[in-house]
């Protein structure tokens, strides 16, 4: 982008110049200095057409650098017919009046006819008019473009030497009617910011663009040289002759031997300048490859220096910590770091500097980095030294490994629940069946004593051990089915799947002295599995139903639900007996009897409806109530209407 401007920069400062010779040159021939023009004629080599149509460039150029198209445009159209009229009037000798058609020179300064330019002048008026017209219109460079612009730099660039050596023909292609310093050096600007700025996509190399630039001024110039020996022999009818040649044949071989050197020295230059330029585009190009590799790596990567300094981030680092490069660049790279790493970092370096003594360098280990935010995360780190131009820089890897550690820790406490599970489960299945064969061989014995009474007491028994088994047989194959079990989701009307939830569960004793009420809409619908729902909604509902109060003389049940942000909020409050204080850490876990002595369940029901919420996305939660309890199920689900204001809701 700085080069751009510069470039930029360029082009305003030659329409800059332009504008102001022209302006002055107009201002002198307008104020008519007389006396001044007597003693310094020179000072008015520039005409008053000439000046205008050079303001009137230098004008176009500065509108085209602020994005304006058509008024440029329009103005160089005006100085490209100026410059094709002026330059016919010479090959074609003859006057259309377009001299002295905006202003009489007051003074003849010695020229072919007063007010008219030359026509090397004409001529780079033209190429330069077409030149910049062109870039108007296509908004780019081409090569047109450039040899346009060359052509009239060499043309302004041999006059102006042929000034400082003397050599009238390089200004006067037309005797008494001569290009002007000040238009010369205006040709030079325009045509330099024409043919140097913004040329690269043309492919040619500046330097070359130099070299030919010269090389061809030289040979101009040689050519214009020759020219005038041999005019000046034919009139005045010298020869130049001597024993070993004559003048001519030895200006002649020099042009073409330093002609053939100089294009020597050229092609060499332009030859090597493309070398040069494929190696750097080459260079350039695996710069690019390596940059993208690094800015995509999925890993962060940091370069440091022998102090620790961060000399380069990659894009991943910026996701990883959360600060933006440039608040990186600079800085200590213990900054990146929690105690105790950011606080032995430096002195850590400096022991691996002085010792040889690497922790990490080479080997790689778990460490701790710490965000913007202060959070501070697990990660990976690989270090390598890189030892360049008699300085030594360390790259480091960097991985988040938060996913992985949180996985790691999920994994062992999905195995020490399992442990738990297959001991506790072994132990609760044992256990009925092993009564259950005691109270068999009672009840063979009582079968042989006659005893009917006691042998139906002993079945009963039995019976509800069997019972116990069952339900806790029930609730294994719920866990398994919950894990493995994939299904669609559908369309659930909460109130309807409420409302069979209650009725399904009307078998429980002391189901019916319990006053259930369901606050819930009736057009409340969402999207999520059926099965899983219709499991958790059952065990809030039973484990309220078990946990009564019996000593409530008006035992009830409140069930709502109502919409929070992304999903649904289900709730079942009771006035039962509740969580003691000093249990409610044991909530929702496996094989947790918080009131033994009331119920004699699994202790799986709350955990079978944390995990079941757990799977589909959501969370369990327990609030205490002044008398009872109340549990609330929380889920990211797809709803399909908006939910009315609970007017039930306390």
């Amino acid at each position: 982008m700085n080069r751009q401007w510069s470039w930029q920069r360029a082009n305003i400062a030659a329409g800059t110049w332009c504008l102001v010779v022209g302006m002055g040159m107009m201002t002198f021939w307008l104020a008519e200095p007389a006396a001044l023009a007597a003693r310094l004629p020179a000072l008015l080599g520039m005409k008053f057409n000439a000046a205008l149509a050079a303001a009137m460039t230098g004008a176009a150029v500065l509108f085209t650098s602020r994005g304006l198209r058509t008024l440029p445009a329009l103005m160089l159209v005006v100085v490209l017919t100026y410059g094709v009229l002026a330059l016919s009037q010479h090959v074609l000798a003859i006057d259309i009046g377009i001299d002295t058609l905006l202003d009489t020179p007051f003074v003849d300064i010695g020229t072919s006819r007063p007010g008219r330019i030359a026509p090397n002048t004409a001529l780079c008026f033209i190429l330069l008019s077409l030149a910049l017209l062109l870039r108007t219109i296509r908004q780019k460079t081409d090569a047109v473009q450039v040899v346009l612009g060359l052509s009239a730099v060499i043309i302004a660039a041999a006059a102006l030497i042929g000034y400082a050596i003397a050599l009238d023909i390089a200004h006067d292609w037309i005797r008494f009617t001569r290009m002007s310093i000040p238009s010369a050096s205006c040709f030079i600007a325009l045509g330099i910011s024409i043919v140097f700025v913004e040329t690269e996509e043309t492919g040619f190399h500046r330097s070359t663009l130099a070299s030919i630039l010269g090389l061809s001024t030289y040979l101009v110039l040689l050519a214009m040289a020759y020219y005038e020996l041999a005019r000046y022999e034919a009139a005045f009818g010298i020869s130049f002759s001597a024993d070993t040649g004559n003048a001519r044949s030895t200006l002649t071989s020099l042009i073409v031997i330093s002609g053939l050197l100089y294009g020597g020295l050229v092609a060499h230059l332009y030859f090597s300048s493309r070398r040069a330029r494929g190696m750097a585009d080459d260079l350039a190009e695996s710069r690019a490859q390596l940059a993208a590799i690094i800015d995509n790596a999925v890993d962060g990567i940091i370069l440091i220096d022998d102090r620790g300094t961060i000399l380069k981030v990659n894009a991943a680092c910026t996701r990883i910590f959360g600060y933006d490069p440039d608040e990186m660049i600079g800085q200590n790279v213990k900054m990146l770091m929690p105690d105790p790493y950011h606080r032995e970092h430096d002195r850590y370096i400096a022991n691996y500097q002085r010792s040889g003594e690497a922790k990490v360098i080479g080997i790689g280990r778990e460490a701790e980095g710490r965000r913007k935010n202060g959070e501070v995360f697990p990660l990976d780190l690989a270090v390598a030294r890189i030892d360049r131009h008699g300085s030594t820089v360390y790259s480091g890897i960097v991985r988040d490994i938060s996913d992985r550690k949180e996985s790691e820790h999920a994994l062992i406490e999905a195995n020490a629940e399992l442990e738990e599970f297959a001991y506790r489960t072994s132990h609760d299945l044992r256990s009925p069946i092993a009564s259950s064969m005691g109270l068999l061989n009672i009840s063979r014995m009582m079968l042989a004593d006659g005893d009917l009474k006691g042998l139906g007491q002993t079945l009963r028994r039995m019976e509800k051990n069997f019972g116990r088994l069952d339900h806790l047989i029930q609730n294994i194959i719920t866990i398994t089915r919950n894990r493995l079990m994939e299904e669609e989701k559908r369309p659930i009307t909460l109130r309807a799947a409420v409302s069979d939830a209650v009725d399904s569960l009307s078998h429980l004793e002391e189901f019916r002295r319990i006053h259930i009420e369901n606050h819930i809409a009736a057009e409340l619908t969402i999207i999520s599995n059926p099965s899983k729902f219709d499991v958790i909604v059952g065990n809030m509902l039973s484990n309220a139903i078990k946990y009564h109060d019996p000593q409530e003389a008006q035992p009830r049940i409140d069930i709502r639900a109502l919409r929070s942000a992304g999903g649904i909020r289900l709730s079942v409050e009771d006035n039962g007996l509740g969580v003691p204080p000093a249990s409610r850490h044991l909530l929702f876990r496996m094989f947790k009897r918080l009131h033994p002595n009331r119920s004699f369940g699994s202790g799986l029901g709350l955990y079978i409806l944390r995990k079941s919420a757990e799977s589909l996305g959501g969370s369990a939660l327990y609030e205490a109530r002044d008398k009872g309890s109340r549990f609330i199920i929380e889920l990211p689900v797809e709803e399909k209407h908006e939910n009315p204001v609970d007017p039930g809701r306390r």
